[in-house]
């Protein structure tokens, strides 16, 4: 009796499940029945705006932006790659050295000429007598730096102290020269007598051709200039022009001139006279100097010189770059 009544409900359940696939199965050839859609066309298509780079010509592609790099104009290629060379040989140039950087001096300037027994006294640095110079120098800002410098009796009686600012007030690249401003004292220093004290000022003005001659000048003066032949009768100041030169001739090398006559006040015979070969690298220059005089401070080349062009003398220079 239950097996009839299970084949009852059985019979009357399947029409209700066969209606899926039958709806299942009608949708199908409904579908193949129906002519296939026709691709959509290339005037049937929505058009799109196009953007801005194509208007321009660029194509369907998009235009990447690259970063640039600002290039400053006026200066030598080489001018973040290398030391700075603040210096011709001891008169300064028309500019400063970097921000928060700091840059040691070292001089060395014989006495004897160096054609007197060359071979003996080593051009003349074994002969005794040397003036050498320890200096460092400070930027403060981009325009500003400051120094000391202590420079040996050598063949006087007393030590030389030098304390300078020097401010760069004109860029060649906004105002065609570079001019700088540089003043300070002098302290002379000698054991068993009272110290004294004298005051400089200097102007310098110069200007870079085709980023590797540079070409200036300038005024000098100093309130106690100091030479070998000054009497305690001479006038006590000395005012000086000057004039100097350099040539990039690599990115490694430079040759350098400089001059200084004195115009007023105390002045020797001859103006005082220095060239210089200069090897350059990242962050340090040694210079061979061939000149007629032993001063290297303010004091001293301001007048000049007592030596002509047949006792010259010989001595180096090195200074050290240190960025902070």
């Amino acid at each position: 009796m239950n097996r009839w009544r299970t084949m009852a409900r059985a019979i009357a359940l399947a029409p209700l499940l066969a209606l899926p696939a039958a709806s299942g199965v009608a949708a199908a050839e409904e579908e193949m029945a129906a002519p296939s859609a026709a691709p959509e066309s290339a005037a049937s298509r929505p058009v799109e705006s196009a953007p801005a780079t194509r208007a321009a010509g660029k194509g369907e592609d998009e235009v990447e932006v690259a970063d640039v790099e600002e290039v400053k104009p006026g200066g030598p290629p080489w001018e973040e790659e290398t030391a700075v060379i603040d210096r011709i040989v001891n008169l300064m140039k028309a500019r400063t050295i970097r921000k928060r950087s700091l840059l040691l001096v070292f001089d060395h300037r014989t006495f004897q000429p160096f054609t007197e027994h060359p071979g003996i006294d080593f051009f003349g640095f074994d002969s005794g007598a040397l003036k050498i110079g320890i200096g460092v120098r400070y930027g403060i800002l981009e325009r500003l730096d400051a120094g000391a410098y202590r420079l040996n009796s050598g063949t006087e009686v007393f030590d030389t102290y030098e304390f300078d600012a020097r401010y760069w007030l004109l860029d060649q690249k906004r105002h065609y020269l570079n001019l700088a401003a540089r003043a300070g004292l002098t302290w002379f220093v000698q054991e068993g007598m009272k110290d004294a004290i004298g005051f400089f000022g200097q102007l310098f003005i110069d200007r870079t051709f085709f980023k590797r001659l540079t070409v200036g000048t300038g005024l000098l003066i100093h309130s106690e200039s100091t030479s070998d032949n000054k009497s305690s009768w001479a006038p006590e100041f000395s005012l000086a022009i000057p004039a100097y030169v350099e040539v990039r001739i690599l990115r490694w090398l430079a040759w350098n001139a400089e001059m200084t006559a004195a115009v007023a006040g105390f002045g020797e015979k001859w103006p005082a006279f220095s060239s210089a070969v200069k090897f350059i690298s990242p962050r340090h220059t040694f210079s061979l100097v061939l000149t007629n005089t032993q001063y290297i401070a303010a004091d001293g080349i301001v007048t000049g010189a007592w030596r002509g062009g047949k006792d010259l003398i010989v001595g180096f220079n090195i200074t050290r770059e240190i960025g902070f």
